[in-house]
């Protein structure tokens, strides 16, 4: 079982007196979760690593569960980890390799999150689920909600995909579209979460921050124990850095692993507060205005609950950062797709665009091991791909009326080359 010691503070150590309490009352921090696992062995990796379960759940013992019973599961986790040997060679990498979550339940990363964060609500008796989303959360948190039985909630700025909030809806959430920013919205979604007692869902919850800890479980085993040089993440409010880093440091601390990864930061231009803190030397995060990006499901200017541990990551790492343009971000969008075969959303993408731009400058080695997480699938946001009213016009059924359609699509390709 997954025996929680404690909820406590990361800056003081304050223990928190109940298990719905989720910030410091002195810092103001989020609080974290402290799982049992000193008592585990070699012979216990043994044993995980030999379950048949194909989720994160095959790793149950370091998450913050206490019994099996209480496990809300639509099959995610061990995605693939593909090594991208055309990709690799395209942009200077021998071992270059990518964690696919395009294929998670509901297409994103954040289903690794909710799988364990609703699990915990559920265990504690909450009935309606709740988050404020640029969209993929929000399709997360409707389907494990719906699986687990709960009422969910979804509040969303207005501009996003409406694929995602179509996902979100058909999951039967209550979906709410706010006038304004993230930032105006997120205000609103707070005072709701204490006025309706719902779940809170976003980062400010340390349970369901547990669960991108899987990355680094995941990747151990897939790698049969070794450990990359980089991972690149997609990041938008630094809990994924902060995450994989709790993870990796957890298997060191058993002596399981016997290094550490260096992470990277991959985040638009348009909203890198992370990014921009870690190339300033600051010890926090200073918000930004985020502007309009492509990358919208990581546009977050303000990552005000878990920045500073995403920042911590990625110091205690000796990792990197990089903030992306758009131009960047399209064009690896569009290298993943044509040398790899998957299509994934521009933030999904983005930590692609961060390998290429790292290779080039020299801080990540030719020969290093690098794993790029994919994040989200590229349907959630179809419309980041263009197609010209040309290539839609029907054409005549013969072979010359073909043959003049396929010279122009040759030429139109060979011109579009990133």
């Amino acid at each position: 079982m997954g025996i929680v010691s404690s909820l406590s503070c990361p800056k003081c150590g304050w223990k928190a007196p109940s298990s719905r309490v989720f910030q410091c009352t002195t810092c103001a921090v989020v609080l974290e979760a402290c799982v049992e696992i000193k008592h585990l062995t070699r012979s216990h990796l043994l044993d995980i690593r030999k379950r048949p379960d194909a989720t994160i759940w095959r790793w149950f013992e370091f998450f913050p569960i206490a019994g099996r019973s209480a496990i809300v599961s639509l099959g995610e986790g061990y995605t693939p980890l593909l090594r991208a040997g055309r990709l690799g060679e395209e942009i200077g990498l021998s071992r270059l390799y990518l964690k696919n979550d395009t294929v998670l339940p509901t297409g994103s990363l954040k289903d690794r999150s909710n799988a364990v964060g609703i699990s915990r609500g559920r265990e504690l008796g909450f009935k309606t689920a709740a988050v404020i989303s640029t969209g993929n959360a929000a399709a997360s948190v409707a389907a494990y909600a719906a699986a687990a039985g709960l009422q969910s909630v979804v509040i969303v700025p207005a501009g996003i995909s409406p694929a995602k909030v179509i996902q979100a809806r058909a999951y039967g959430a209550k979906v709410v579209v706010i006038k304004g920013n993230f930032e105006e919205a997120a205000r609103l979604y707070k005072t709701a979460v204490q006025e309706y007692g719902w779940y809170d869902c976003l980062s400010t919850n340390p349970y369901r921050n547990e669960g991108k800890k899987s990355y680094a479980f995941e990747l151990f085993d897939q790698l049969d124990e070794h450990v990359p040089h980089w991972i690149i993440h997609p990041t938008a409010g630094g809990t994924g850095l902060y995450a994989m880093w709790k993870g990796y440091s957890e298997l060191v601390s058993l002596g399981w692993a016997h290094r550490l990864p260096r992470l990277v930061a991959a985040q638009s231009e348009a909203a890198a507060p992370i990014v921009s803190a870690f190339e300033k030397g600051l010890a926090h995060v200073e918000p930004v205005t985020a502007r309009a990006t492509v990358a919208e499901s990581i546009q977050v200017g303000n990552p005000s609950s878990m920045g500073w541990r995403g920042l911590e990551a990625l110091r205690s790492s000796k990792g990197a950062a990089a903030a992306l343009s758009e131009r960047e971000i399209l064009e690896a969008q569009s290298l993943l797709a044509c040398l790899t075969g998957i299509f994934a959303e521009p933030a999904g993408s983005i930590s692609v665009a961060a390998a290429r731009r790292l290779r080039t400058q020299g801080t990540i080695a030719q020969g290093d091991l690098v794993v790029c997480n994919i994040t989200g699938h590229g349907l959630k946001q179809p419309s980041a791909i263009t197609i010209s009213d040309e290539e839609l016009r029907p054409i005549a059924p013969d072979l010359s009326a073909l043959q003049g359609r396929l010279q122009k699509a040759e030429s139109s390709a060979r011109g579009g080359k990133v």
